[in-house]
């Protein structure tokens, strides 16, 4: 069964801006990526203020796939303002596109970086920075890290986009909203703050990352 997100009028308006049909966009909502492949879940339920702080942008952006990957799911969550939703989705996303073996352990190497498709990852970006008014995005992230103040140094950066605690810790990730320190509300978030990548293995993945060639892109600049 389908299980509409919280609040109607947040859906509806996600369902118009996708230009699908009622029946397709209601058969979208009840998908979520997995990953690993035996992870499968339906969009998680927030709150109305969560659900309804995206920026509507006049023209939809292009979905674009190099490999044939369906990036509506994170279309309709970012339109819908789930951003715990959509930063899943993304993480998901990834680890498929990086592909089999990325899969089979539930996470993508840095040395797979390189080899994700520009394309997706451009699509990605896209809805990101299109759904939250430039606010969130990798590139965002980048730009941060390139700054003067920032000056190439991760651990500033974690600070500027708000992955640090006043101790200077990283933040605590959990699936569970309620124990996950992390900040989903447009309005609340520092600006960068989303996507999540994860650095509790090191920091060359976020390194490989924000080193792919699809940032300098001049739609990115």
């Amino acid at each position: 069964a389908v299980v509409m997100w919280v609040n109607a009028s947040c859906t509806l308006v996600a369902l118009a801006h996708t230009h699908m049909t009622t029946a397709a966009a209601l058969v979208t909502l009840g998908l979520a990526f997995t990953a690993p492949a035996s992870r499968l879940a339906p969009p998680r339920v927030s709150s109305a203020r969560m659900m309804c702080a995206a920026v509507m942008p006049e023209t939809p952006p292009a979905l674009e796939s190099d490999c044939g990957f369906d990036h509506v799911p994170l279309s309709i969550a970012l339109q819908s303002g789930d951003f715990l939703e959509a930063d899943q989705i993304t993480r998901d996303a990834l680890i498929k596109l990086a592909g089999d073996s990325a899969v089979s352990r539930g996470y993508v190497y840095f040395a797979e970086v390189p080899n994700l498709p520009e394309a997706d990852l451009a699509t990605i970006e896209r809805l990101w920075l299109a759904y939250s008014g430039g606010k969130f995005g990798y590139s965002v992230q980048v730009k941060a890290l390139q700054s003067k103040k920032v000056n190439n140094n991760l651990e500033k950066l974690f600070d500027k986009i708000g992955w640090r605690n006043e101790k200077g810790q990283l933040l605590r990730w959990l699936p569970e909203k309620a124990n996950n320190e992390f900040i989903y509300e447009l309005d609340a978030a520092p600006e960068g703050h989303l996507p999540l990548t994860n650095t509790l293995r090191g920091q060359q993945l976020i390194t490989a990352l924000f080193k792919h060639p699809v940032w300098a892109r001049d739609e990115f600049q």
